[in-house]
């Protein structure tokens, strides 16, 4: 009887807690977190990319989430408080991250098409290839002076 009665206080916490549709306080709303999970998506490329890009400190992901909190002048603390709220919170973490997609696939695109310019044999674009002829000024000599 005991275990039944418990049993329906923890279903009934438990119901109450998941239907919470408040943020609590130090939860970033829809609009900020919006952009800072994008750049954070980037940091993590960029982290992915390391190697490739010949940065081999071991702080480097440290050093991109902290210009992450700097750009947006936002504790350490408020970003990961929201990430594990918005985790508990799928309801409301959903249209956020559908959003964060949504920005990164029309960087994706842009980013696409300004890569696809024709690219000349030595690497060199078209627009980079050509050179301003400098001509200079005429010399004076004494016979013009006079």
């Amino acid at each position: 009887m005991k275990y039944r009665m418990f049993f329906q206080i923890f279903i009934l916490l438990a119901v109450f807690a998941c239907s919470s549709g408040s943020r609590p306080s130090g939860v970033l709303p829809r609009k900020k977190m919006v952009p800072i999970l994008v750049d954070i998506h980037l940091a993590e490329a960029i982290n992915s990319q390391k190697f490739n890009l010949a940065m081999t400190r071991d702080s480097l992901p440290e050093d991109l989430y902290l210009s992450i909190c700097k750009k947006y002048k936002i504790d350490r603390s408020v970003i990961e408080k929201s990430l594990l709220w918005y985790g508990k919170h799928t309801r409301d973490y959903m249209p956020v991250y559908n959003e964060v997609l949504d920005v990164l696939s029309e960087m994706e695109v842009k980013a696409k098409s300004d890569t696809l310019k024709p690219v000349r044999i030595g690497g060199f674009d078209n627009d980079t290839a050509k050179t301003k002829k400098i001509i200079p000024p005429p010399v004076k000599t004494d016979a013009a002076v006079k």
